[in-house]
């Protein structure tokens, strides 16, 4: 027997771990084969000094000392500690995934910006996460980071356990989604309840989904798919296909959205599935869902194709990325005497992803099958309010002749142009997208109380300082809603010479307009010898996204913010910020997540802050005047504010910074040579916040912010 016994130890001591992975014929398992590859491999292991960060969990009152003999599905208190945190938790057991835990920080004190973590014990194994983590954030999918960390409670080491933070709204906000509520929607036949979206909280978004996408099905049992096109983030909709494809699930798992308010879309998001990886059942019916609609458009399926071809192209540099997280995750979670067998193991989940799903699927076949409703469908659909639903789909051609009828406006080619005169708009407005919209200089728009106009496509407003083109309500004291753009991250507005006031804020076609002038998802921007006045509005003028110009402009009076700018790049010059109103208490210029150069400004009497920077961003202000204002420049959750030449005077308090957000953290502002006259406190700084003297302006720093100027402007 030594004679067996010596050729399958040097079998197992000298032969490539990636042959002994493999298929085996005659019925061998490759479990069978990895337990005795773990008896029979004398090989050293070579692990190096690779640890894993320690969660620690106390007991807990209601459900005892020991965190695994949790019970049910509520939440218990227990005391947690990690490197620089400690603080008391909830937990709870993880409804999808035996052993899982899912844990909730308090709302004041998130752990290291996450409000919620998920907990999963992880062999080698999970690895395979790591990697469709890391291949759905190449193709541009919100998903939450993968990572490995070693849990210690009851009095013991658990393990390693997978950790993930979990989707909810402090998620979507650090990824620019403010606001934008969470829904799933799954496409299982036994389960219509789970068929239609679910919100947890947004009762409107649930009716406005809901009732959308019930008009939309019931056109697609028709063969009329386009009415979904632009109510769904295609970019995302197709990374979400080929994730599907590349992780094998078939969609057996609900899947996860958000509605992105500001933009209208229905944004496809992405979680490794929980579940071992397999096709789901194909012979149940392929039930409605947003992803399976949009597979039955012809040019969506060359859309996804393209970026599956692509992806194809770039496999060696994520193969290189994976590779390199084996080298350090590996150490850890192989089990002892594994590790060669586990690096086999994780090199075919790469084979598999990059090479053999990659090469031998179609992304399109793998969803498309026949559009049926399902079993017990028609019952949880009883009663959608579908109006709401085909104001989201109404036909292109039909509306754009009614306009021309009602308003008398001319089309040149496909642009919508107002020539100088009087519009009396009294019911809400909204030009078909992709439709240029032009008003000309003389051109007067008069919005009747509550109305807004929405344009979704480029904007071009062509007034003057002599004959500007106005926008206004129709009666004084009653506001109209929004005068407001909607574009696709590809469009421009240019606007000169506009004079727009008496505005507040609006909810149009499902998306949320918080400024009396809202641009939402331009590539461009530029306002110039504009003025944007008096309003009851949360904004004057909110921009979100793409690259900004104000130049020449008046914001004055607003009831809240005069500008508000959101996720933008760009500048503002020889502007005017100017308030006053007693029952005013806004900022002139609020910046979230942008970087943003301000100069030869003027900020005037305003009732908060003159220049508020906060989420990130960062702010060059130079040769601008402060004057009267309660605070004059203040940065806050991790925002970064560089100030000089400027004039500060009369002023409350000069500078601030302060987190103001538990999912950010402090902030900084660095004051250069300034001109201070007759100003109360010159700064107010919380404990994780610094305000800085400093001598000159590093020309990186300014390099930074001039390239967002044109050429000619520099």
């Amino acid at each position: 027997m030594l004679v067996p016994v010596a050729l399958l130890v040097l079998l197992f001591s000298v032969a490539d771990h990636r042959l002994l992975s493999g298929q085996w014929p005659l019925g061998v398992r490759s479990a069978e084969v990895e337990a005795y590859a773990s008896w029979l491999d004398l090989r050293p292991e070579h692990r190096g000094e690779v640890r894993a960060e320690p969660y620690h969990f106390g007991g807990s009152k209601e459900d005892g000392p020991c965190l695994t003999q949790h019970k049910g599905p509520g939440w218990t208190v227990r005391w947690f500690e990690a490197e620089g945190y400690g603080d008391s938790v909830e937990v709870r057991r993880l409804r999808t995934t035996t052993d899982g835990f899912v844990v909730k920080f308090k709302r004041d004190a998130p752990f290291r910006a996450q409000r919620h973590i998920v907990l999963i014990p992880a062999t080698d194994r999970s690895l395979r996460a790591k990697y469709l983590e890391v291949i759905a954030g190449d193709l541009g999918l919100v998903t939450p980071e993968v990572s490995f960390v070693r849990v210690i409670a009851c009095g013991r080491d658990l393990g390693l356990f997978l950790k993930e933070e979990r989707m909810d709204a402090d998620f979507l906000e650090k990824r620019r989604m403010t606001g934008a509520p969470l829904f799933e929607q799954g496409s299982d036949h036994r389960r219509p309840d789970h068929l239609f979206p679910a919100f947890d909280d947004d009762t409107v978004a649930t009716t406005l989904v809901a009732a959308g996408l019930e008009e939309v099905y019931h056109r697609a049992r028709s063969g009329d798919v386009t009415a979904l096109l632009p109510i769904v983030d295609r970019e995302a909709a197709a990374a979400r296909i080929i994730m599907h494809a590349l992780e094998g699930d078939g969609g057996a798992e609900e899947e996860l959205y958000a509605y992105h308010w500001s933009r209208g879309r229905i944004v496809p998001l992405y979680r490794h599935a929980r579940h071992i990886p397999g096709w789901a059942d194909t012979t149940s019916p392929a039930l409605y869902g947003p992803l399976r609609v949009l597979l039955q458009d012809e040019g969506f399926q060359a859309q996804v194709r393209a970026r599956w071809e692509l992806l194809k192209e770039e496999r060696w540099r994520l193969r290189e990325r994976l590779t390199a997280m084996d080298r350090a995750w590996l150490p850890l979670l192989a089990a002892p005497g594994e590790l060669g067998m586990a690096t086999a193991r994780a090199e075919r989940m790469r084979d598999e992803l990059l090479g053999a799903r990659l090469d031998g699927l179609d992304p399109v076949a793998c969803w498309q099958r026949e559009l049926v409703p399902g079993p017990g469908r028609a019952s949880f659909a009883e009663g959608m309010p579908k109006e709401l639903g085909r104001q989201l789909v109404e036909e292109a051609d039909s509306v754009m002749a009614a306009i021309i009828r009602r308003y008398k406006v001319q089309l040149r080619g496909d642009t919508i142009v107002f020539p100088r005169g009087r519009y009396l708009v009294d019911r809400d407005l909204v030009f078909p997208a992709g439709r240029p919209v032009l008003m000309l200089d003389g051109a007067r728009l008069e919005l009747a109380a509550g109305v807004s106009l929405l344009v979704q496509g480029p904007l071009e407003v062509r007034g003057t300082r002599r004959n500007p083109v106005f926008v206004r309500s129709a009666q004084e004291g009653a506001p109209f809603g929004s005068f407001a753009v909607l574009g696709d991250d590809r469009i421009t507005c240019l606007i000169r010479g506009l004079q727009l006031s008496g505005g507040s804020e609006s909810r149009v076609r499902g998306v949320y307009f918080t400024g009396q002038f809202a641009i939402h998802g331009a590539a461009r921007t530029e306002l110039v010898d504009c003025i944007i006045g008096a309003n009851a509005a949360e904004d004057g003028l909110n921009i979100k996204g793409g690259t900004v110009l104000l130049r020449d402009c008046v914001f004055e009076d607003g009831q809240a913010d005069l500008v508000d700018l959101d996720y933008c790049t760009g500048r503002v010059e020889r502007c005017s910020f100017r308030s006053g109103r007693v029952d005013s208490n806004g900022d002139g210029l609020d910046v979230s997540g942008a970087r943003i150069l301000v100069e030869d400004c003027r900020f005037l009497r305003m009732m908060d802050k003159a220049i508020s920077v906060g989420e990130a961003s960062q702010l060059l202000v130079r040769r601008s005047v402060f004057e009267g204002n309660n605070q004059a420049v203040v940065a806050k959750d991790l925002s970064i504010a560089h100030v000089i030449d400027n004039i500060f005077t009369d002023n409350l308090t000069v500078f601030a910074a302060y987190r103001k957000k538990p999912i950010y953290g402090g902030a900084r502002v660095l004051r250069y040579a300034n001109s201070y006259v007759n100003n109360g406190r010159e700064q107010d700084v919380d404990g994780l916040s610094t305000v800085l003297p400093a001598d000159s302006l590093p020309a990186k720093v300014l390099g930074t912010f001039l390239s967002t100027r044109s050429v000619e402007d520099r």
